[in-house]
């Protein structure tokens, strides 16, 4: 027996009808995100030796069935502090739950520093911090702006406007090209048959994505995707074509960019190793580097210069190491495009950049045997003069992006293979 004290005789047989009330209502359960938010480690990773200020960092992180059921139930720390970060679903489980999910942020780290980050997740998890300065978009009927970048919704023509001082696309080639073992040259893209899609809407990364089918002369189609990806904290445009060809019908793929730059003499320069430079001074003039891989393995570069259609040599491997890197920048008066084109001479075949004096960029890779997939990606750095101030990244950078991976144990719960490093 209990008895209550210091009560009128009420007020105890209230307390004691709202006790046994009490017993025979059922508690409420547990909030399910206290039973239910979860954590796991992500590691960032620098492997090339440069120091690296806000750069975009594109992890995937896998999940087992069920574990995850929506992207927007996750957040990002670093150092018990919430990183602001986008999250998206690369794919899905059959039962609708995440299985990749892209968790793509920026990251200030030294050279070859790993730091580690935490992802929580679960029904109770949201995140709170915003990007900061973030990336628009707004599209309209032919064509879609992100930030200060125009592209059309047909890849060909693919870049539309770039505008961050003033404008510096100009006319000519735009975009990505096969040529087939004939020499007939065809444009990925056009006016009809593009599939447009927003894949990541920013605004931190932004993804769009084209896929059509390309018609051969001779009847043949080949399908193909182009893929272009603009982070928010660097200017530049990253640009990815890919094309099936089981017949091994195509020979080449390649990409053309117009630029203008005002006027002339226009710098140029090549990451060879011993760095290579010139300039353009009228619409005449023109620039090659081209590098010969052999199946062998042998390897050597040239870069022409001359009138165009007239180039001859100026630099060419000679006794140095055979080293050229594929990158290199064109700079005006007040703007510079770094480029860069990823796998440079990393495969039997012939690579191509050619610059000329009306602006046109033009990137190209014609494999050694005929390949059944065909892939091209370019990147095109956007920045101003001098390009030492203009620039707060390098093109070797763009070409060796910050390494993103989970733990082992987690990849095995889930039962996923680590992606490739890129």
């Amino acid at each position: 027996m209990y008895r209550l004290t210091g009560l009128p005789l009420m007020a105890t047989a209230a307390v004691v009808a709202a006790v046994g009330l009490a017993a025979l209502i059922p508690h409420a359960p547990i909030r399910a995100e206290t039973q239910t938010r979860n954590s796991l480690s992500l590691h960032v990773e620098e492997t090339t030796g440069i120091r690296r200020t806000r750069y975009p960092v594109n992890a995937q992180v896998p999940f087992p069935p069920g574990a995850l059921a929506r992207a927007d139930q996750v957040r990002l720390l670093g150092d018990d502090e919430e990183i602001p970060a986008q999250f998206s679903a690369g794919s899905r489980w059959p039962d609708g739950s995440v299985q990749w999910l892209r968790v793509d942020f920026n990251a200030s780290i030294g050279p070859e520093e790993t730091r580690s980050y935490r992802v929580e997740y679960g029904p109770g998890v949201s995140a709170g911090a915003g990007p900061g300065r973030g990336l628009a978009l707004v599209e309209d009927a032919d064509a879609i702006q992100v930030g200060r970048v125009r592209f059309s919704k047909t890849a060909a023509p693919l870049l539309a406007s770039v505008s961050y001082r003033g404008e510096v696309i100009g006319s000519g080639r735009n975009g990505f090209a096969v040529e087939d073992t004939d020499g007939t040259v065809y444009e990925l893209g056009g006016d009809t048959g593009v599939t447009f899609e927003i894949v990541r809407g920013g605004p931190i990364y932004v993804e769009l994505r084209y896929s059509g089918r390309v018609s051969l002369a001779d009847g043949a189609e080949v399908p193909f995707v182009v893929v272009v990806e603009m982070p928010n904290s660097k200017s530049w445009v990253k640009v990815t074509a890919s094309v099936d060809d089981p017949a091994r019908r195509l020979r080449q793929l390649s990409f053309h960019s117009p630029l203008t730059l005002g006027p002339r003499p226009w710098v140029w320069d090549f990451g060879t190793d011993r760095w290579t430079y010139g300039s353009l001074r009228n619409e005449e003039a023109s620039v090659v580097l081209t590098n010969e891989v052999e199946v062998g393995g042998a390897t050597g570069w040239c870069v022409e210069t001359g009138p165009k259609g007239q180039e001859r040599p100026y630099e060419t491997t000679g006794s140095t190491r055979p080293v050229v890197a594929g990158w290199g920048h064109l700079q005006g008066e007040t703007e510079v495009i770094a480029f860069a084109m990823d796998r440079f001479a990393s495969a039997p075949g012939t690579y191509r950049i050619a610059l000329d004096g009306v602006g046109q960029a033009s990137f190209h890779v014609a494999p050694a045997a005929p390949l059944t997939r065909h892939v091209l990606t370019v990147y095109q750095h956007f920045v101003g003069t001098p390009v030492q101030i203009g620039a707060a990244t390098s093109p070797p950078s763009m070409l060796h992006p910050l390494v993103a991976r989970v733990d082992q144990a987690h990849y095995v719960a889930s039962g996923l293979e680590p992606p490739a490093d890129r």
